[in-house]
């Protein structure tokens, strides 16, 4: 079995998005089992963060958000927040991924966000959705 961190951007793009889509597909391959998901507290707390801006607002209830964080933390292999992590990213609030990636042993990181993705030589690396669909083996839907 495949076990990824997927950071806050991917979870939030996956609770709205279209099936067939990169993160939707990692999201039901999480669901059903296919893939690990490895989270914290610290990173489902961005994700209610994330709930909160009118993106959100406008797409989902505050029911339905309160379900995805309760579903998301059902399927997810929880660890404890980082004590502490090594200073690696430009932006350091996001050591803590890097750090909960390696405690986890995590494959990868799957995310959209450049200070990771640009990051030469990070262990476990940064990958996209799209990147680790296609590393699971996953099929993506026309158009995605």
């Amino acid at each position: 079995m495949t076990r990824l961190l997927l950071d806050a951007s991917v979870l939030l793009s996956a609770a709205v998005a279209r099936p067939g889509t990169p993160t939707a597909l990692l999201l039901d391959a999480v669901e059903d089992g296919t893939v690990e998901m490895v989270a914290c507290e610290r990173l489902f707390g961005e994700v209610s963060r994330g709930f909160e801006g009118s993106y959100f607002r406008d797409r989902l209830s505050a029911d339905d958000r309160e379900a995805v964080l309760t579903g998301l933390r059902r399927i997810a292999l929880m660890r404890a927040d980082p004590a502490s992590a090594p200073a690696v990213l430009r932006d350091p609030d996001d050591d803590y991924l890097v750090a909960l990636a390696i405690d986890a042993d995590a494959e990868a990181i799957v995310t959209g966000d450049h200070d990771l993705l640009d990051h030469t030589g990070l262990k476990p690396e940064a990958i996209t959705p799209r990147e680790a669909c296609r590393r699971v083996g996953l099929s993506l839907g026309e158009g995605a």
